[in-house]
């Protein structure tokens, strides 16, 4: 037991997976050029929604054991992060010994965050006509109120906006406006402008995102801020 830990907290082993990381960072770099159409839909899924639907092993080994790697290095943190905080604390070196800690913490927040994002995301298009109602879920709809266009003097669209209500059940929230750069936010969906057409039948199709692990990502990056200010402030002070 004692083995494997001294393993985990081992610098040799941290850098030995920064190594592999970076190693199949290449690979997926050398990959990726040789597939791009099998990987254009990587960045509209959840990865691993992805990678359960990809069907060329062969072209997507170096995503699992990249994922294997992470794994590894969250495990090697928590290894890290308890054995420095376990060895105790002084006044005088409080800042040079909690800084580094803060930043392992943060980085295994956005790791978190990346990890529920690719499990339980979303992200698809929903073609919603005027008058009309697109679903997002089984228990949630947007509606379509109104759509308004603007256009310069040869025709084309300068700007646009979408009235939509929101349906959960039975209860629809007031009007929300959609523009291409003023996106509607409700229940954890991210809604987005795609596209619209102003033919017979008007419509908008839009971009619906759940990311649930964009909030621990976010307390991950604040983290890490305050993390390296306090590596900063502890190598640099007087």
């Amino acid at each position: 037991m004692k083995a494997v830990y001294r393993f985990f907290v081992s610098l040799n082993t941290l850098f030995a997976i920064f190594a592999v990381s970076i190693a199949l960072a290449l690979a997926g770099s050398l990959t990726l050029p040789r597939h791009l159409a099998f990987f254009s839909g990587i960045d509209d899924t959840p990865l691993f929604l992805w990678l359960h639907e990809a069907s060329d092993p062969w072209a997507t080994w170096w995503i699992y054991v990249f994922i294997g790697t992470l794994t590894f290095m969250t495990v090697s943190m928590i290894f890290c992060t308890a054995d420095d905080l376990l060895k105790g604390l002084s006044r005088e070196d409080l800042i040079k010994k909690l800084s580094p800690q803060v930043i392992h913490i943060g980085t295994l927040f956005v790791l978190l965050g990346y990890l529920l994002t690719a499990v339980y995301g979303m992200r698809t298009d929903v073609l919603v006509k005027k008058g009309e109602e697109g679903s997002l879920s089984p228990s949630v709809s947007v509606y379509l109120e109104d759509l308004k266009v603007k256009t310069d003097e040869a025709g084309y669209f300068t700007d646009w906006e979408a009235g939509l209500r929101l349906v959960e059940g039975d209860e629809m929230t007031d009007v929300k406006v959609l523009r291409p750069v003023h996106p509607v936010y409700f229940g954890g969906y991210g809604l987005y402008f795609k596209s619209i057409s102003m033919g017979d039948e008007p419509a908008a199709l839009i971009r619906v995102c759940r990311d649930p692990g964009a909030g621990w990502a976010l307390l991950g990056g604040f983290l890490l801020l305050i993390g390296a200010t306090g590596v900063l402030y502890s190598r640099f002070r007087p």
